[in-house]
């Protein structure tokens, strides 16, 4: 009896391990597969991406002739009601991911495991910033009009709304006096993730992208 529980047990992780393995392989070769190759770069607009090593977020430029971003994300929603500043950062995300882990530090495997494996709820991360932070990789993206405008849209969409139209935000959620936190759609899991979001925004403004990722490494490659 023993013997049959220990080979049954062996035969689920080599079976872990081995999806694991297909998933690795898959992310790869999506990563790899490039969209939009033929893209070039000269806009009028600066936009930027940033990855913190793990996670990537948009940043636009707060005020254009396109959007005021504070018309829909009011920065009285911050610690500081600081209005004002030049740019706005977008990071899309397992909302109890975001609750629990506001550093890697505080990564837990439970955590982990239910914003990968169960459809929890998601949330947008909304900073704003006097220039973008450069000590983590930030690479500049020169777009044109009409890439910001599918670009805004996509992260407009990615919000969820209330009765009237407006955007909800999570309460009493913050990292710092300039950040804010508001319920998105879609839940997170292995083959939709953070940089995943940021990626399908990316190529439905024909923006170079991956065919398909997970992760931030295959997004920057195609801006190096």
């Amino acid at each position: 009896m023993i013997i049959r529980i220990i080979k049954f047990f062996a035969k689920g992780l080599v079976a872990f391990l081995l999806l694991l393995l297909l998933y690795f392989i898959a992310a790869l070769i999506g990563s790899a597969i490039p969209v939009n190759s033929n893209w070039q770069s000269g806009g009028e607009i600066t936009v930027y991406l940033r990855s913190n090593g793990t996670h990537t977020d948009f940043i636009f430029p707060v005020k254009s002739d396109i959007i005021d971003w504070e018309q829909l994300i009011d920065s009285t929603h911050t610690l500081s009601k600081i209005g004002n500043y030049d740019y706005i950062s977008f990071g899309w995300g397992d909302l109890e991911f975001y609750q629990k882990t506001p550093d890697w530090d505080d990564l837990t495997f439970p955590t982990a495991v239910r914003a990968v494996f169960l459809p929890t709820p998601s949330a947008m991360h909304v900073e704003f910033e006097s220039a973008p932070r450069l000590l983590q990789p930030t690479v500049p993206i020169r777009v044109s009009r009409e890439e910001y405008k599918t670009l805004v849209e996509y992260v407009k969409w990615s919000f969820q709304r209330d009765f009237s139209g407006k955007v909800k935000p999570v309460p009493d959620l913050h990292y710092n006096r300039n950040d804010a936190f508001f319920h998105a759609k879609r839940s997170l899991n292995s083959f939709y993730t953070c940089n995943t979001w940021v990626n399908n925004g990316l190529k439905k403004a024909g923006l170079p992208a991956c065919l398909w990722t997970p992760f931030d490494d295959g997004i920057f490659y195609k801006y190096h």
